[in-house]
This record gives C-alpha cells, sequence and structure tokens, in this order.
C-alpha cells in the first residue's frame, strides 16, 4: 500500500514537471538559432512554428536556410513542425504573421 502511495506521488511530481521541460527545451532551441549567423531575432509561437527573421538576401537559398533551421532546432526536443524565414523589415508596426514577407517555409518532419 505505501508502496503505491509513493510511486503515484512520484508519477505526479513527473507530470507536473513536462511543462517546465518543454519550455527549457525551447529556450535552448531559440539560444541555438538565434546564436546563428544571419539570425536577428527568432520566436516559437504555440502551434509549432519557428519565426526566424533575417535580412531579405537575393544570394542565399532561402528553402535550405529554413531546412537548416529544422535540423538545428531538433536536437532540443523543441516541437517545432513548420520553420518559416522571415523577412525582419516587415515584422513589427502591429503586423500579424500572416502579414509579414515570408521568404521560405519548410515542415519540419524528421
Amino acid at each position: 500500500m505505501r508502496r503505491k502511495a509513493v510511486l503515484a506521488v512520484l508519477a505526479g511530481l513527473a507530470v507536473m514537471a513536462l511543462p517546465a521541460i518543454a519550455r527549457a527545451d525551447q529556450a535552448s532551441a531559440l539560444a541555438a538559432v538565434r546564436g546563428t549567423k544571419g539570425v536577428l531575432d527568432a520566436k516559437i509561437d504555440g502551434r509549432g512554428n519557428l519565426w526566424v527573421m533575417v535580412l531579405k538576401n537575393t544570394s542565399v537559398a532561402w528553402d535550405q536556410y529554413a531546412r537548416y533551421m529544422c535540423t538545428l532546432v531538433r536536437p532540443h526536443d523543441a516541437l517545432v513542425f513548420v520553420t518559416h524565414v522571415v523577412d525582419i523589415t516587415t515584422v513589427g508596426r502591429g503586423k500579424k504573421p500572416s502579414e509579414w514577407t515570408q521568404l521560405a517555409t519548410v515542415k519540419c518532419a524528421p
């Protein structure tokens, strides 16, 4: 009887720690993305979208860059499903993500 109670308490503590682990995974993934050359800012929304803000450059293959971001965040288990590379000059001033200029969008399937 006592053993079952101890196991129940341990299981409850493990479940309570899951959201903190998910946030830590996102924080480490964002730190990795923000540390990449050319990235000015990044964020992960609640739907698993990684938004990477860069300065538009015509000599960069943005689809490959977005795929690289997917591989960069994968080891962090941050639950990123889609990576969007956007031009930072179109971000802000109250604009919604749907109004930002997207340079590339890639699904991050394993």
